[in-house]
């Protein structure tokens, strides 16, 4: 896994000339959502003006062979799990309504050239590895892959002293095991928090029941 710095990643979205493609990348690493999830999004899953607004990941592109050839349909997500409601920030909300202005229901969100669906192959050749190139070319010390702006937000959201329950939630993982195994060695970084906690907690003495004052 490749986590990235806040600074790193804009090193690379500045090399990213497309702005369709940079949308995509900046939902990814704020989503935390699967590649295969984000690409799926359709119009309809959107509801930006609940209290809270959410995406909601209900499908997932899935790759067959048909014969010697790559074939992709829609399915449901990776787990039970990963049927989820995804909150959006304010700034996700107003991407989303950028992108879905005039579209129908069943339009994706995020599309390329031609108005399809993003294809993998395609964006990492053509937009994300000339973007990391450029970007390591001028000083960039990791080589980041796609789906590692999926862990980058993970991290992200440790850093915020986000719960790992909450970002299993978020994440869509089917077993709370998933994400300490995967991300647990990231909260090691809050043990000087913790026993900062601790030590508060326990430097001023409870009040205990049944005793009075002395006066």
């Amino acid at each position: 896994m490749c986590f990235l710095e806040r600074d790193e990643y804009a090193r690379i979205t500045m090399e990213i000339r497309d702005p369709d493609a940079r949308d995509l990348a900046d939902w990814l690493i704020g989503t935390g959502m699967r590649w295969g999830e984000a690409t799926a999004l359709q119009v309809r899953d959107l509801n930006l003006n609940a209290p809270v607004p959410t995406a909601n990941v209900q499908r997932a592109w899935k790759k067959a062979k048909k014969g010697s050839a790559e074939a992709f349909y829609l399915g449901p997500p990776k787990t039970k799990k990963a049927r989820r409601l995804v909150a959006l920030s304010p700034a996700q909300v107003e991407m989303a309504r950028r992108l879905t202005a005039d579209l129908l229901p069943e339009d994706y969100v995020f599309r390329a050239a031609r108005g399809g669906a993003w294809r993998h192959a395609n964006y990492y050749n053509r937009k994300w590895k000339p973007a990391v190139e450029a970007a390591v070319a001028k000083g960039l010390p990791k080589r980041p892959r796609i789906h590692d702006l999926r862990h980058t937000h993970v991290a992200w959201l440790i850093a915020a002293r986000i719960p790992l329950p909450a970002i299993q939630a978020r994440l869509g993982h089917e077993s709370i095991q998933t994400t300490v195994d995967r991300y647990g060695h990231l909260v090691s970084s809050l043990d000087t928090d913790i026993a900062a906690a601790v030590e508060a907690a326990m430097g001023v003495p409870a009040p205990r029941a049944g005793l009075r004052a002395v006066g």
